[in-house]
């Protein structure tokens, strides 16, 4: 089975309306390409076969996705499930159009063929009935309806399918969201379940914990709600924490968590958790199992956890170990969402985890390497990093790009933080920052470690660019090798946490200019 099938059969298309829009002053504002099928071509066979990208436009801000690496996996088929997902943050109500006293914004979606060679220009493809070749709609954003070229509003969260009339024509499904964003200064939500992943019968529990700024319980917001579905929520005020109680029914469950807290309100999006084995019939190595999953891989950061076989061991398959699922509930809810560069954008991730398949993170000391799950850089290629968990003491963990692998000791009294940053390494690709044998080298956009320093790309060059001044880089020696960074490190003898690459602390402001680097890709489909 190839990647992309083996993902198509595990994620599906992930569809859940919103639900009921607030009065929040922003909104996030969200195109999902769902689906683009060829209905006829003049050219199919003479130019190759149709290779889909799109042009989406969301209130006047334009994306295009050619040429992106999820858009290349699908060069060549004809029929694509891509949930291309395009997105505007933090977009404020007030400074909308208005229509019928309501504010609404325009939606432009535009189905291209990517040629070149002999065939020189990119051709479009008619997805609309009428006379326009592109989607055209109105979304209003509350309630949140969606009028297509003047026809009746339709629910946001809704599938809309629209086919073309011209020589060259797909049919197109899309869905709009408008949705309050993910954080909001000085709030955060905190949107969890366990077990990490149920089994049919299974008792569930969802948790929604309001946070302010630093992470800290502090707030005490207006209301906060649990939702289960667009039309099932459970609401409670005067407490920052409450959960709700659920039975695992195959073949999956959804939930969000949203706070209103001082006239601000956020959502933690949705996400869907698998209930028991999706792929009864498979042999192994299994797919992996989505237990957090909220979008499409083009747009999302995707995260496999994978059992230490050392660690973890039956009977029956690793992913089912009861240790392996506290260990991931602990990684995942206390290590990523304990995070506020990850847990601000916990609606980019996708976390799945392995059922049948592991890995083994070995000591360097030795001289051995880790080793991989079998067939991990053929049907889990899909994956930004995997996270092997581990809980062997006294062996140093890593992070590893070309292999798109990290490793973690949970025996670590600061496992949380190496969570944190190895996860940093693969995939945002932040250097270490702690001197003097680690990882260094030299991003050529948004560096934290730089080879020079001074010069055109030279530390003391872009510190000013950090907010600091030109002389506050510092030097990490390696081999005989200087190389420089301005992020802080040990700047108390002896006290911990000064940076998530130095000593597993805070993020600070080269680190951020990375992790928003990324994860402005992910929300224009460039994951």
């Amino acid at each position: 089975m190839t990647v992309l099938a083996a993902l198509a059969l595990m994620s599906g298309v992930f569809v859940v309306a919103s639900p009921p829009a607030s009065a929040a002053p922003l909104v996030n504002a969200k195109v999902t390409v769902n689906r683009i099928n060829a209905l006829s071509s003049d050219d199919e066979g003479l130019c190759g076969r149709v290779d889909w990208y799109v042009k989406v436009w969301i209130n006047g801000v334009a994306f295009n996705n050619e040429d992106t690496d999820d858009q290349d996996d699908r060069e060549g088929i004809p029929d694509i499930l891509p949930d291309w997902e395009f997105s505007v943050p933090n977009l404020d109500v007030a400074t909308l159009p208005q229509k019928d006293g309501a504010a609404f914004l325009p939606v432009v979606v535009e189905a291209w063929d990517e040629d070149g060679g002999f065939c020189l220009e990119d051709n479009q493809y008619d997805v609309s009935p009428t006379a326009a070749t592109a989607f055209l709609a109105d979304v209003r954003v509350a309630p949140c309806d969606v009028s297509v070229e003047g026809e009746a509003p339709i629910a946001c969260g809704t599938p809309i399918v629209r086919s073309g009339n011209g020589d060259d024509r797909a049919e197109l499904t899309v869905t709009v969201a408008v949705d309050p964003p993910p954080s909001a200064p000085g709030l955060r939500i905190r949107c969890t379940h366990t077990p990490a992943w149920p089994q049919p019968g299974e008792a569930v529990t969802v948790t929604a914990t309001a946070l302010d700024g630093a992470l800290n319980p502090t707030i005490v917001p207006n209301q906060l709600e649990i939702w289960l579905s667009p039309t099932d929520r459970q609401t409670t005020s005067g407490v920052g924490t409450f959960t709700r109680n659920l039975t695992a029914t195959a073949p999956s469950f959804t939930y969000g968590c949203r706070p209103t807290s001082g006239g601000t309100t956020i959502f933690s999006g949705w996400r869907r958790s698998t209930v028991g084995d999706p792929t009864p019939n498979f042999t192994f190595p299994k797919p992996a199992v989505p237990i957090s999953y909220t979008g499409g891989q083009g747009s999302r950061i995707d995260v496999v956890f994978i059992a230490d076989s050392d660690t973890y061991t039956g009977p029956g398959p690793v992913g089912r170990n009861p240790m392996f699922q506290a260990d991931v509930a602990l990684a995942l809810n206390s290590g990523i969402y304990g995070f506020d560069p990850y847990l601000a954008n916990q609606d980019l991730f996708n976390v799945w985890l392995l059922q049948d398949n592991t890995g083994k993170s070995v000591d360097f000391a030795t001289g051995d390497d880790h080793e991989l799950p079998v067939l991990w850089d053929e049907i889990f290629a899909f994956a930004d990093v995997g996270v092997i968990l581990h809980r062997k003491a006294a062996q140093r963990d890593f992070g590893m790009p070309d292999d798109h692998i990290a490793a973690v000791n949970l025996a670590r009294g600061d496992a949380m933080g190496v969570v944190r940053h190895e996860i940093g390494h693969v995939p945002f690709g932040l250097a270490d920052e702690y001197c003097c044998d680690a990882a260094y080298f030299y991003n050529e956009v948004a560096p934290n470690v730089y080879e020079d320093l001074t010069g055109d790309e030279g530390c003391d060059t872009d510190a000013p660019n950090l907010g600091r001044v030109r002389d506050a880089c510092r030097a990490l020696e390696e081999d005989g090798d200087v190389w420089y960074t301005s992020e802080p490190g040990d700047l108390t003898t002896g006290l911990m946490n000064d940076d998530v690459m130095n000593d597993n602390g805070p993020a600070n402001a080269a680190d951020i200019r990375r992790f928003n680097l990324i994860f402005g890709d992910c929300r224009i489909a460039k994951c």
